[in-house]
């Protein structure tokens, strides 16, 4: 009973758990309705999309009538003819056929009885939810994409405001350094080290600003736009993108894009088991046509009018589409599908516990790194005090500063980390953004 009270409690928490949003930045919602409108791999599954809604057309197009003109003409020899006695001596030579046929009709077909139509559009049907979910999908990793660069950029522009007081920071140092050194107090192998210093973090600052360059570059690709824009309010809400691990793994089975795909696809497969098997049934058809020919006695030669109305039916015997065939490919089909579908699952299940793991330990990073932060500045603080007086060398202070800056720019990924991180759980809870 415990196994059946389990499943019952999940199915019922699975469809009334509510769907979360996301309360993104009005300049990120901007560039992700800009990344849907301009970016041409949105237009192109697009076209996808419309191409299967004509294909249902082109399905339902099997119930229609068919009709179709004809006009020929046939020179025939022999003809078939008899000599008729009407005198004692003389003959008269009556013909049955023309030698010179003239076919001018209209014919038109109109299926009564087709179960193979139905199968065929509601796969075409399948096929355009398929195409529908595979467009939400692409637009979902898209969005997110958008996201990841977009605050990719801020904490960029955050490491060259901690880099540039760095760069401000050794300034000061080399004038104070150039004092000593003119005074005596300090050797020109300090001077000559501080200047090193600075010229790395000059390029470092120079890198991170071509990431920068970069990163907008790839995002002006998505959505769109030239050279820099404001992203908004840089204060990163990291509660937006937080979940409760509880439900996520409900979330994520019920709206991962993936996972609806995969479904999709099982159901299409379905359809080409029956489109298969209903290769087999026959078929019935209403047959009508009306039109002008000659061959009607008594006069053969002259353009008669004429029609025929009928039903015929349509029994496959042997089939060139080989439907026993046909069948076993879809059978094939519809296992390899069920089997992609457990394999996204599997992925699924191994994607979100990874990434609830990295967003525990960015957490536990990011907890510690305010302490090494303070104890770093207390350093840094100590160390420039010691080195005005003389108590330690160029080389303390130069460490000293650079493991502040490190502590600085640690705390800035750690934060960065865990925001990606959420993001991830996100996507793969298949939140909108």
């Amino acid at each position: 009973m415990k196994p059946i009270l389990f499943v019952i409690i999940f199915s019922v928490f699975y469809y009334l758990l509510p769907a979360q949003t996301i309360v993104a930045p009005a300049a990120l919602k901007q560039l992700v309705e800009q990344s849907f409108q301009k970016y041409p791999r949105v237009d192109e599954m697009n076209a996808v999309v419309r191409m299967s809604e004509v294909r249902v057309d082109l399905g339902k197009a099997g119930y229609l009538p068919v009709a179709g003109g004809d006009v020929s003409y046939r020179r025939q020899y022999p003809t078939p003819s008899i000599n008729f006695p009407i005198a004692p001596g003389q003959s008269e030579e009556i013909k049955f056929l023309p030698a010179d046929n003239y076919n001018a009709s209209v014919s038109i077909a109109q299926p009564l009885i087709d179960l193979r139509t139905s199968a065929t559009v509601k796969k075409a049907k399948s096929d355009l939810v398929t195409s529908k979910d595979n467009l939400e999908g692409f637009k979902h990793q898209l969005s997110y994409q958008v996201a990841q660069l977009y605050y990719s950029i801020i904490f960029l522009n955050r490491s060259l405001h901690v880099q540039q007081e760095q760069i401000n920071l050794l300034q000061t140092t080399l004038k104070q350094i150039g004092v000593k050194v003119q005074n005596g107090d300090a050797l020109s192998y300090d001077l000559v080290s501080t200047q090193v210093k600075y010229t790395n973090a000059e390029n470092f600052y120079t890198d991170l600003k071509t990431q920068v360059n970069k990163q907008y570059n790839m995002l002006n690709m998505l959505t769109g736009n030239h050279g820099t824009a404001y992203l908004g309010d840089t204060i990163v809400n990291q509660s937006a993108f937080k979940l409760a691990t509880d439900s996520v793994f409900a979330m994520a089975f019920r709206n991962n894009p993936d996972l609806k795909v995969a479904d999709d696809k099982i159901k299409s497969a379905g359809w080409d088991i029956v489109s298969a098997n209903r290769t087999r049934l026959p078929t019935m058809n209403l047959q009508a046509g009306l039109g002008y020919k000659n061959g009607f006695m008594p006069a053969i030669d002259a353009a008669t009018f004429n029609y025929s109305i009928g039903v015929g039916v349509t029994i496959p015997i042997i089939s060139a589409s080989r439907p026993g065939m046909q069948k076993k490919l879809a059978i094939i089909g519809l296992d390899a599908s069920r089997l992609a579908l457990e394999t996204q699952k599997a992925t699924l299940n191994k994607d979100v516990l990874n990434t609830m793991d990295d967003i525990q330990k960015n957490q536990q990073k990011l907890a510690s790194s305010d302490t090494l932060i303070r104890q770093a500045q207390l350093a840094l603080d100590l160390a420039t005090d010691r080195y005005k007086n003389g108590v330690i060398t160029n080389l303390d202070l130069l460490t000293s500063l650079t493991n502040y800056q490190d502590a600085l720019l640690s705390r800035l990924q750690y934060d960065y980390n865990l925001l990606l991180s959420r993001m991830e759980l996100c996507r793969l809870a298949g939140i909108k953004l």
